[in-house]
């Protein structure tokens, strides 16, 4: 019995020792700067046009090319069918939006963005790292790539709705 005592206090010990030594990565929201502001605008708006010609130098040319030519799946992915569907643009219709970015390679990055209240609603203090919630609800995701020195939109948010990747 004393022995069973030892082992289930040994057990407690170390999970308390290893629940003290996790790292708990804080996050905060970031607001949108003024070019965001201009892709994430034509997004809520629902002008592919201008939203393609923000995109239309570099790696998301052939985006921009898709946007123009009214590609299926990008307009059901970035707009939606019907108010209210899953997309890139439910989420940007509600703000103020918060973004959170994640490295993605030396020259990209992906950018969450987070509709009014949900980024705070979604973290739990006793998980790690972010949590994100359900695409085209609770997030958008936005990648970004480093070109001529700025920031540029590579995908029209399509990263939405693929599969998330821990960074690491």
């Amino acid at each position: 019995m004393t022995a069973r005592i030892l082992r289930l206090s040994a057990i407690a010990a170390a999970a308390a020792l290893a629940s003290a030594c996790a790292t708990t990565q804080s996050v905060s929201c970031r607001d949108a700067d003024a070019s965001e502001r201009a892709l994430f605008g034509a997004i809520a708006a629902h002008d592919q046009n201008r939203l393609a010609d923000l995109m239309a130098q570099g790696e998301g040319r052939e985006t921009a090319r898709r946007l123009r030519a009214l590609d299926p799946e990008i307009q059901a992915q970035v707009f939606g069918t019907r108010m209210g569907d899953r997309s890139v643009r439910t989420v940007m219709m509600r703000p103020p939006l918060c973004l959170i970015d994640e490295p993605a390679g030396a020259n990209a990055r992906v950018t969450y963005v987070f509709p009014a209240g949900r980024f705070d609603s979604l973290q739990n203090p006793g998980m790690t790292g972010l949590q994100t919630g359900e695409p085209g609800y609770d997030h958008a995701a936005c990648r970004f790539v480093m070109e001529g020195g700025q920031w540029r939109l590579a995908d029209a948010c399509l990263t939405t709705f693929r599969p998330r990747t821990p960074v690491g």
